[in-house]
Parts: structure tokens; C-alpha cells; sequence
């Protein structure tokens, strides 16, 4: 097996990053719709409880608004994750030997595959 040289090592990195930000977004694409469904759906419960006298129904419209906090941090967490992803090939352009370089980029698939 040969060696990689580190341009080699760090675009094979970059395109196994560039793989899982975009299965991140698509995932971050689908709670933000979640979340959108709650809001609506929390909001307009409570604003027909108001029109229509029914205060019963501002109990289960504020719950909804509560569960909001869920996908929200689902969000926070993918954004998190693709903040991290984004880091690493800088990161291995710090490394010093070949042996660094090539398990670094090791460790970075094991990541990803994690994340």
C-alpha cells in the first residue's frame, strides 16, 4: 500500500466531511419543518381557545409551545456537529508526520461515521 501524500489525505477527509454536513443538513431541513408544524399548530390552539372562549384548549396549545424546546435542540446539536466536522481539515493540516496525517484522517472517519 502506498503512502498518501497530505493533499491526497486531506481532500479524501474533506469529501468524507463535505458527505456527512450535507446528510446533517437534510436531517436539520426536516426539524426545522417539525418545529414549524409545532409552532403553527401551538399557536393556533391557543389563538382559537381565545376566539372561542374554549380555555381549555390554551392548556394543550401551551404544551405544544413547550415541546418546541425538543427540535430546537436537535438543531443546536446538528449545528454543533457540523461546526466540529467544518474544524477538522484545518486541524489535520497541523499534523506533523505522514503517520500523524494518516491516522488522524483514521480518527476523522470514525468521527463522521459517529456524527
Amino acid at each position: 500500500m502506498r503512502k498518501k501524500s497530505d493533499t491526497e489525505v486531506i481532500r479524501e477527509v474533506e469529501a468524507c466531511i463535505d458527505a456527512a454536513i450535507e446528510k446533517n443538513r437534510h436531517t436539520e431541513r426536516i426539524v426545522i419543518g417539525v418545529l414549524l408544524t409545532l409552532f403553527v399548530a401551538g399557536l393556533g390552539l391557543m389563538v382559537y381557545a381565545v376566539v372561542s372562549q374554549r380555555w381549555e384548549l390554551l392548556v394543550p396549545g401551551s404544551i405544544v409551545q413547550i415541546l418546541l424546546f425538543f427540535p430546537i435542540r436537535k438543531l443546536i446539536q446538528l449545528r454543533e456537529d457540523n461546526m466540529r466536522l467544518r474544524i477538522l481539515p484545518r486541524l489535520l493540516r497541523l499534523a506533523d508526520s505522514e503517520e500523524a496525517k494518516l491516522l488522524a484522517a483514521r480518527l476523522v472517519k470514525r468521527l463522521i461515521e459517529k456524527v
